[in-house]
């Protein structure tokens, strides 16, 4: 019998794939044997060449459910194939090519086998199979294999070993099984530290009991420590905004189930297809004016009508929120602006602080990640938030051809991930918090370091934002010293333009691209604060042609959390400022504030995100926030509980490249003296940015419209772009990435792939440019 190698690349391990060929070639009484590699999984065969074409067909067509199959090819083998089939020891090499399997939420047979009483798996928390269960978060090496994760240690019992041995089982070659006789031990803590000594089912009761009696519990999930408590109880609720120093940003709510989520809130056939995927996010859902379930809304979401929802992921969590049957809190657990907690020395170490007790388990995480948070407009537009676990680390298919090999983006400061470029695929690491503690820091680099591990990776060049202070930044610069690498630096905003350009392969095309990159902070090559930003790729080139008019930027980043520097800065010593806003300020306060006002700015800003806390604070949504977009998302609840949605709009008028809002907030405060309702006047605000875009692309005449930046996280915004454009212009949203920040690293790689290393185009040269190139694309209004 003729023999062949088949060779299959993509997300082909931890997914069942080997189980499945197995299972194929025995039914087509083929010889050989399968084996991962550090390349996918390899295939030795021999048969006739009419069963081998059937395996290799059947493997293409209809592959396991959860693979991704990205290459394939057979060819003649001359080696020995002994007589049967089997699954071979896999085998490593020094080039790591392949996808990175994520973690997969439990599947609906693991389900039923966890609720049924007749299972031997039966309340089982750590139930799994080829189908779902930890993947990424407990890989320490490729090729995927048990020898390769933190389960090592955890030998089979004999019924696993012969699940595990069994071609027709549907655990054949399981990684990650175990069962209640060779069980993952749980352990359960009091804030004293002190272990409570418990059967697992008895630890489960214990949980439930203190729930019931509104204690906070942390838990240990697939990718880090959660924090669980009632959300029908105030008190509680309170206390754990206290511990946890969170005073007002939502917490995200656990449901046993659809039926019980119907309850609170309106689901649409988009969210309840996200909530079931097997990421199983936390997706955003609109409330119910009165939930039935008696969850406390006004403590969970502070001034929002929508609240994050999420299934459990886990079957620890499922019988948690099963047993508790009632909404809880499920947030991460750590401290404000720290990173998630997953180790379980440091858990036993911080988290008797915030909770009552801990509940763990011998399990290792090594790839700790939040849950992944997506959002949907009103038109079905699906907005990533956060991109984390279920999602990251693998980013498929490429959104562009000419990935530039063995290259690391830092990516941005605030909502960092990194990106790497190795062997022809691209990952983005999981979302990794904002890099200004040192915490933060330290986790971003325990990431790197692991997906370095992983795809045995050693970059040859690094890109990074050019903020000068930027801590990933200067790590970027650190690294390229230290192994000799090429260095380059890319401006923020242009990274966001080029982020959403590559999700949808707009470099190949020849037609003119208008990308309008809004968000709140970025280092601007005139060295000023940028955000509200027009950029024009045209010709091979990327030029900024309209911007916001710049304000005063009061203070650094303190003008970031206070939108009343926002709105003191734009309406500057005005009386109307001191009618306003003075109230917002202690006497002192005001004096400085005057007094700075009367000197030069040493920095301005054009950020549309400043512009936005002005317009929030002017109306009374926020005056001083405490965590990042609290007054956007505010004014944007304010702006959906309009009723009356009116067509009217404030004037923003282009001159000469510049976006004039000075008239827009004379008109929005015209309103506001004649008593017109703040939802009016903030669905006006909105509507009228939508409006500016609308203008703006009649004016340039171009047919592509791309969006980026955080203000792009807006739904209600989202919306109206696509009211008013989406007939008459082709308009561009991120698909993989989240506008925010965390797709700065994809758009920096995107930027060196077509750019490469040459220097940023001078402030000078940009306009140019603009006066030979751009202006004759203008139509004359």
């Amino acid at each position: 019998m003729p023999a062949y190698h088949i060779h299959i690349t993509g997300m082909v391990q931890g997914v069942g794939f080997r189980p499945y060929v197995h299972k194929l070639a025995v039914q087509q009484q083929l010889n050989g044997r399968v084996h991962n590699g550090s390349n996918g999984v390899h295939i030795y065969c021999s048969g006739s060449q009419e069963q081998v074409s059937v395996l290799y067909e059947s493997l293409l067509q209809q592959p396991p459910p959860l693979a991704i199959i990205t290459g394939y090819h057979m060819e003649p083998y001359t080696g020995e194939v002994a007589p049967g089939f089997f699954i071979d020891m896999s085998t490593g090499s020094e080039t790591v090519d392949m996808l990175i399997t994520p973690d997969i939420a439990l599947c609906d047979d693991c389900r039923r086998e966890l609720n049924d009483p007749e299972n031997r798996r039966y309340r089982y928390p750590f139930t799994t199979c080829v189908n779902c269960g930890p993947r990424y978060s407990i890989t320490t090496a490729l090729p995927y294999d048990r020898r390769h994760t933190t389960m090592e240690q955890l030998p089979f019992c004999n019924s696993c070993k012969k699940e595990y041995e069994e071609v027709q089982d549907a655990r054949h070659h399981s990684q990650t099984n175990s069962c209640p006789d060779c069980r993952i031990a749980m352990h359960l803590y009091d804030a004293y530290r002190k272990e409570i000594p418990a059967t697992e089912q008895e630890q489960l009761q214990q949980v439930n009991g203190w729930l019931q009696q509104g204690k906070i519990i942390a838990v240990k999930n697939t990718g880090g420590y959660l924090l669980l408590c009632d959300a029908t109880n105030a008190g509680t609720i309170l206390l754990l905004r206290e511990r946890k120093r969170r005073p007002a940003k939502p917490f995200a709510l656990l449901y046993a189930d659809l039926e019980m989520l119907n309850a609170d809130v309106t689901l649409r056939g988009t969210e309840i297809t996200a909530l079931k995927d097997k990421a199983a996010p936390i997706v955003l859902c609109r409330l119910k004016p009165h939930p039935e379930n008696r969850i406390v809304t006004d403590q969970i979401a502070p001034g929002l009508q929508r609240v994050g929802a999420m299934l459990p992921s886990s079957p620890l969590l499922e019988l948690i929120a099963k047993a508790f049957g009632k909404p809880l809190i499920a947030t991460s657990a750590n401290l404000s602006g720290s990173p998630m907690i997953y180790d379980d020395a440091e858990a036993l170490h911080w988290l008797p602080a915030i909770a009552d007790y801990i509940l763990t388990y011998d399990r290792e995480i090594v790839a700790p990640q939040d849950d992944s948070v997506l959002q949907f407009s009103s038109r079905g537009q699906r907005i990533i938030l956060r991109r984390s676990r279920g999602l990251a680390p693998n980013y498929y298919p490429l959104p562009f051809s000419d990935l530039p090999a063995d290259t690391l983006a830092m990516g941005g400061e605030l909502k960092s991930a990194f990106a790497v470029s190795h062997a022809g695929r691209l990952f983005i690491s999981q979302f990794l918090g904002d890099q200004q503690s040192v915490e933060s820091q330290e986790s971003y680099e325990k990431s790197l370091q692991q997906v370095n591990k992983l795809l045995n990776f050693t970059p040859k060049h690094i890109v990074a934002d050019k903020h000068p202070r930027y801590q990933v930044s200067q790590r970027g610069r650190d690294m390229a010293a230290m192994d000799a690498c090429s260095f380059t630096e890319v401006q923020h905003h242009e990274a966001h333009f080029a982020a959403v350009m590559a999700e949808h392969d707009l470099f190949a095309q020849k037609q003119p691209v208008l990308g309008i990159t809004w968000d709140g902070t970025g280092y601007g090559n005139d060295g000023q604060v940028w955000g509200g930003e027009v950029f024009l790729y045209d010709q091979g080139e990327i030029s900024r042609v309209v911007h916001l008019d710049y304000f005063p930027q009061l203070l650094a980043d303190k003008m970031s959390h206070e939108p009343r520097l926002s709105a003191l800065s734009i309406l500057g010593r005005s009386a109307i400022a001191e009618h306003r806003l003075k109230h917002l300020f202690t006497e002192k306060e005001w004096v400085y504030y005057q007094q700075l006002l009367q000197q030069p700015a040493r920095m301005q800003t054009s950020s549309m995100g400043r512009l936005i806390d002005a317009v929030a604070c002017l109306l009374g949504v926020a005056s001083k926030t405490s965590y990042e977009g609290e007054a956007a998302m505010k004014l944007e609840a304010l702006a959906q509980s309009c009723t009356y949605h009116s067509y009217d709009y404030y004037s923003m008028p282009l001159t000469e490249g510049v976006w004039n809002w000075q008239q827009l907030i004379h008109e929005l405060l015209d309103d506001w003296q004649h008593k017109e309702p703040n939802e009016m006047i903030a669905w006006k605000f909105f509507y009228s940015l939508a409006k500016a875009i609308a203008y703006l692309s009649s004016y340039y005449d171009i047919d592509k419209l791309a969006f980026s930046g955080g203000v792009f996280q807006n739904a209600l915004l989202v919306d109206m772009i696509m009211d008013l454009l989406q007939h008459k212009r082709k308009l561009y949203f991120h698909r993989q990435v989240s506008p925010n920040d965390e797709c700065i690293s994809l758009g920096q790689l995107a930027w060196y792939a077509h750019f490469g290393e040459r220097p940023h185009t001078s402030m000078e040269a940009q306009k140019k440019r603009f006066e030979n190139i751009i202006a004759p694309l203008m139509q004359v209004q």
